[in-house]
């Protein structure tokens, strides 16, 4: 009878561990769930800061509207004025290396080097092209951090989940 009691008090203390390391491994893994998440969501908050670059490729493709609707959310960080590419791509030295560029997409546009510029600073690229409009893909599925919209709507929601990755 006297094994049995110390065999029953050993089988209860492991019972006991079995349980306590069960609740840190339980308490450890929220915690570090947690952690993750709020270090996802500080990176977002910091990718909201990024300045937004509106940049026009013709004098077709104005984007002022487009400009307006996404300020007027007062979430973003837009540029004032609306950049000129059509015809150099200099204007590209002033700008931040943290931004996004949202561009009015033109069919005689020649989108390689901007696109090369860009993908030597991981700087995500929205394009904004009417439906149909774009009938050679290639320059922009070859860049990863690229999407095209053609809706106000559509760039509101890529511009979240580009800054909820980059």
């Amino acid at each position: 009878m006297e094994t049995f009691k110390y065999v029953w008090d050993w089988v209860s203390n492991l019972s006991l561990i079995i349980w306590l390391i069960s609740i840190m491994l339980v308490i450890g893994g929220a915690l570090l769930y947690f952690w993750k998440y709020i270090k996802s969501q500080w990176r977002f908050g910091k990718n909201l800061r990024r300045k937004i670059y509106f940049l026009k490729s013709s004098d077709d493709k104005n984007l002022q509207t487009q400009r307006d609707k996404l300020k007027s959310l007062n979430l973003f960080n837009i540029e004032e004025d609306i950049k000129d590419i059509s015809k150099k791509l200099d204007v590209l030295q002033n700008l931040k290396d943290t931004a996004v560029y949202i561009i009015g997409y033109d069919k005689d546009y020649d989108y390689t080097e901007l696109f090369r510029k860009a993908e030597s600073k991981n700087i995500p690229i929205i394009i904004f092209a009417n439906s149909g409009e774009i009938t050679d893909w290639s320059v922009f599925n070859s860049y990863i951090y690229c999407d095209v919209a053609n809706t106000t709507n559509r760039v509101t929601i890529l511009l979240l989940n580009i800054l909820k990755i980059v």
